[in-house]
């Protein structure tokens, strides 16, 4: 009999777990006479436009080029900085063998950038030009800082430099065969040519200071510092770089044979990718409430914030566990249909605004308490967070505190926290690990997400409708 009892009171902890889904605080011992009740409310969630700056630019793509959005009939438009990596300890070939000019100094062959990249926005067969800076080594991008995707960091060039290397480039190479460009082998690039005498000092600066290339901090401060990649025409394409490469070429000769060198650094992790990103003509649709729709554009653009009702939803359920709360965001479709039309963002993420800046920042991940991420699901035109009742219990709970410890009423702490049940949703790239063993897949990264996206959600003055769960006993 008592094996039988400790049966029945295991199960009815299981079911007490279940239930209670925001809050373990209130749990305690069912007895035989409890009974679990479960009832259903709907209510509205308000949303509105709002801008995001400040965001981190950590992903290890850089981006150039400039497009028209359709959807906001804004202009995006991408540059970037770069510094090059070096492998440790790096040394040429033995001086005496590497060939020399008529006044026996080392010299280059040919210097060049290559830009590689996998993918493309818009049309192929579009010129962009370019112009490549040499960073200011007095004033070297520090490896302690965050850059953001809004900062131009113009601020790098040294004051009155002219470009070291201008370029003129469409996506699609014209220079080779269709056959060419279709190979497995290729990688399409885009190929700067730079300065011979510019390669030639990095060779005899190699040769004088070895110490300089010991590692990519020495080489950044001592002899490289970085290029800052300015786009200075062209509208109608953008390009996702996965990684760029700096070729300096010399000759050298052993056992009568002569061989060609390339000493090679290449835009890596190890060392500083920023992106800059600016949309013109977005202003107009920042904070506005008088269409039914709020936007998400990416990157480094627009964000829409929600305000949960959770006043309206504690009303009455004091002593109720909210067992789901479940989030729907419907996507329109684009009033302005075009081959040019700019993505759909795949995954978002839903946190409190306060919190916004402070998760990039720290290279937090979701952790299904105060922040959430979901999958666009295509054959629905929707995004659904499935159960936000632990974000609406962790601020109803923070407001009840608050306002206890500072000794506050309800209108006090509204007027004090304006933003205390807003939340924003905003376009990301998710990162997962699963374990091999278990199966188990876990997020590794949420980063902001930088490709070309622009949408429209169903909210501004059309209210969201949110389902609400609670379970009671008796």
């Amino acid at each position: 009999m008592k094996f039988r009892l400790a049966i029945i009171a295991v199960a009815a902890t299981a079911i007490l777990f279940a239930a209670c889904d925001e809050d373990t605080g209130s749990m305690g011992i069912i007895i035989d006479n409890d009974a679990i009740t479960s009832t259903t409310a709907s209510y509205q969630i308000y949303s509105r436009t709002t801008s995001i700056d400040s965001v981190v630019a950590n992903t290890t793509k850089s981006y150039i080029g400039q497009v028209y959005d359709p959807e906001t009939e804004a202009l995006v438009k991408a540059e970037f900085v770069a510094q090059f990596h070096t492998f440790e300890d790096y040394k040429l070939p033995d001086v005496s063998t590497i060939v020399k000019n008529s006044a026996g100094e080392i010299e280059a062959d040919s210097v060049e950038l290559r830009l590689y990249f996998s993918s493309f926005f818009g049309d192929g067969t579009n010129p962009t030009k370019l112009y490549v800076y040499e960073l200011d080594k007095d004033n070297v991008l520090r490896e302690d800082e965050t850059y953001y995707a809004t900062d131009q960091l113009e601020q790098f060039i040294p004051e009155g430099a002219k470009p070291l290397a201008e370029k003129v480039f469409t996506p699609k190479d014209y220079s080779l065969t269709e056959v060419e460009r279709a190979s497995a082998t290729h990688y399409d690039n885009v190929r700067i040519r730079l300065p011979k005498a510019w390669g030639s000092n990095i060779l005899r600066t190699a040769v004088e200071h070895p110490d300089y290339f010991k590692d990519s901090w020495h080489f950044i401060h001592n002899v490289m510092p970085g290029f800052y990649f300015k786009l200075q025409s062209g509208i109608g394409t953008m390009l996702t770089l996965d990684v760029s490469a700096l070729n300096v070429y010399f000759r050298y000769v052993v056992d009568d044979s002569t061989y060609v060198g390339i000493s090679r650094f290449s835009a890596t992790p190890e060392v500083i990718q920023s992106s800059f990103f600016q949309n013109d003509g977005l202003e107009r649709l920042i904070n506005t409430n008088d269409q039914p729709f709020t936007y998400l554009k990416s990157p480094a653009a627009l964000i829409t914030e929600l305000t949960l009702p959770v006043e309206q939803i504690y009303a009455g359920h004091e002593t109720d566990s909210i067992t789901r709360a479940r989030v729907i965001l419907s996507k329109y479709n684009s009033y302005k249909q075009s081959q040019y039309n700019l993505g759909t963002p795949s995954q978002l993420l839903m946190l409190p605004k306060s919190d916004l800046y402070a998760f990039f920042r720290n290279h937090k991940v979701a952790d299904g308490e105060t922040s959430f991420t979901t999958t666009f699901a295509s054959s629905y035109n929707t995004y659904t967070f499935e159960n936000v009742a632990r974000l609406i219990a962790a601020l109803h709970r923070k407001k009840t505190e608050t306002m206890r410890t500072e000794g506050l009423s309800s209108a006090q702490y509204v007027e004090k926290y304006p933003d205390w049940n807003k939340v924003v949703v905003v376009p990301v790239t998710v990162s997962t690990y699963t374990d091999p063993q278990s199966g188990v897949a876990r997020q590794t990264s949420v980063t902001h997400d930088f490709s070309l996206s622009s949408i429209r959600l169903k909210g501004g003055t059309e209210p969201i409708d949110m389902q609400v769960v609670y379970s009671s006993y008796h």
